[in-house]
């Protein structure tokens, strides 16, 4: 009977200590591009990388299980190569890869996400060795991958914040800065983290976001989401017409700070749905949108034309279960 009271209580401080991420993501990993490697190697990256994200805790406020940042993580992996006696053979342990990821959060009153971030990064560089895990210390440097996944960590947290608070995110950000911070000098330089030169990089979308000139659209992800799309299943105009006005603080943002990065990400989560909000919207209102949203997002101009085709029935998902003033967010 003893033994098996302290059985019992082995397993509850076992379950009580397991910690859980205030993000619940997805992995997806493709390994199609692997020729010479053993294939074997990226099942144990995949767990790991699993384990570090889901296990990690990021902030002080206690997450339900239902309220956690729903997420995705899409990796292709390739291998480094050199020369050896004219012949290109892989760099053990060395591995470079693109990733996406995106983060989605729940309309108030609805069964419907919204997408927060989404966005595409082309310069992963990471050493892995199996059985070593995904390094990551918040006090010094540990491996590049750690710091990749740690700094998307903070930027999804932090942008999910700025969507139920103005600037809620921002202690989220400075965490991000603090990570920079620690990359040694070489990190710092590498393309994925490069401050010297206008690359679409790591570094340019915490800049962007940090950045005064940004603080607009900031505020525009607040009043997009909170007063915007949460308020629509009650009253469809009043939501329609806070998102006007965060997409007219989009794009006076888009013109003080032309071309940035965290305009890109804004349009690259919205694009879809700012086009399906507006179908059902008055012709003044269409007009309006299209000629905005053709600035901000040049290249995708002619998709905005797209909401004269067709009023559909408004934008009113059904039924939520995370309330958006939940983890002290309002």
């Amino acid at each position: 009977m003893k033994h098996s009271l302290l059985l019992c209580f082995f397993l509850l401080l076992c379950t009580c200590g397991r910690a859980q991420s205030e993000i619940d993501w997805t992995i997806n990993i493709n390994i199609d591009q692997i020729v010479k490697t053993d294939k074997r190697i990226f099942a144990a990256l995949e767990k790991d990388i699993y384990t570090f994200l889901n296990g990690t805790i990021w902030t002080d406020d206690k997450f339900e299980l239902e309220e956690r940042i729903e997420a995705t993580l899409f990796l292709t992996i390739s291998e480094v190569f050199e020369e050896s006696n004219g012949t290109s053979v892989p760099v053990p342990n060395q591995y470079k890869a693109t990733m996406a990821v995106q983060s989605l959060r729940p309309i108030f009153g609805t069964a419907e996400k919204t997408a927060i971030l989404n966005t595409q990064d082309k310069n992963i560089a990471f050493a892995y060795r199996q059985g070593e895990g995904v390094q990551y210390s918040e006090q010094s440097y540990q491996s590049d991958l750690g710091h990749v996944l740690a700094y998307y960590c903070y930027l999804i947290i932090g942008m999910d914040y700025d969507t139920f608070s103005q600037l809620g995110g921002q202690e989220f950000f400075d965490d991000a800065i603090e990570l920079y911070n620690r990359l040694p000098t070489e990190v710092q330089n590498s393309q994925g983290w490069r401050s010297t030169s206008r690359t679409r990089n790591r570094y340019w979308l915490l800049e962007n976001i940090q950045n005064p000139k940004m603080l607009t659209l900031r505020r525009a992800y607040y009043n997009y989401h909170r007063q915007g799309l949460d308020l629509m299943h009650q009253d469809v105009v009043a939501g329609r017409n806070n998102i006007t006005l965060a997409i007219e603080d989009a794009n006076a943002a888009n013109q003080t700070y032309p071309q940035s990065m965290y305009i890109q990400a804004f349009v690259d989560a919205k694009r879809e749905e700012i086009i399906q909000i507006y179908k059902g919207a008055s012709g003044v209102e269409q007009n309006k949108i299209i000629t905005m949203m053709s600035r901000v997002d040049r290249s995708k101009a002619s998709d905005y034309r797209n909401i004269r085709a067709g009023a559909t029935s408004t934008r009113r998902p059904s039924a939520s279960t995370r309330r958006p003033a939940g983890l002290g967010r309002q």
